[in-house]
């Protein structure tokens, strides 16, 4: 959270990648299953939940994250269906992209990356990814305590087949995304991938 992997998966789109992004996929899951909507105001309260079925997404990841406990239990609840959605998701772009990428933080964390032909990690420091997080709103503490739900940089790093540096500028996000992206497409043209 926070290292720029949206970032590089736009760039990827941009150079011709089918993307299934997460976070958006979860957001999609929480507006339109009001089943999954109903367990999580049970498991974290009812005031997440207002007048008209709408989950409050912000206050829901400031409960959820507030331990390992209710993190686990947000995990045990959102991930099956998110999982499916996500699968679903990629099959339909299958047949029009020849390169689909899944933008999803806990791809380790969930044990699924043997499911990909390869795995890209987005590497940042610290500092860098929580000033990002709080700019997008989040607080200092609980941009903490997310980033510690996800497996170290170091360890993903030595699990993935791709490794961006993402500490520099946009520029150099631009020629390493040209780098992964090329990647993809020998290994494609040579049947790896």
């Amino acid at each position: 959270m926070g290292s720029g992997k949206s970032s590089l998966a736009t760039l990827l789109r941009e150079r011709g990648a089918g993307i299934v992004d997460a976070d958006e996929r979860a957001a999609h899951l929480l507006e339109s299953d009001g089943n999954l909507v109903g367990q999580l105001a049970d498991a974290f309260g009812d005031d997440l939940v207002d007048d008209h079925g709408r989950l409050d997404r912000r206050k829901l990841a400031h409960r959820a994250f507030s331990n390992d406990e209710t993190r686990q239990h947000l995990d045990r609840l959102l991930r099956q269906p998110l999982e499916r959605l996500l699968w679903e998701t990629m099959d339909q772009l299958a047949p029009t992209a020849r390169i689909v990428i899944l933008d999803a933080p806990l791809v380790f964390e969930w044990g699924i990356e043997s499911h990909f032909d390869a795995v890209i990690v987005v590497t940042v420091d610290s500092e860098t990814a929580l000033l990002r997080l709080q700019d997008r709103g989040v607080s200092e503490d609980e941009a903490r305590r997310r980033r510690s739900a996800q497996w170290p940089a170091e360890r993903q790093s030595e699990l993935a087949d791709f490794v961006v540096d993402n500490n520099s500028d946009l520029t150099n996000l631009e020629a390493q995304a040209d780098v992964v992206w090329q990647a993809l497409q020998d290994r494609v043209r040579e049947g790896m991938a």
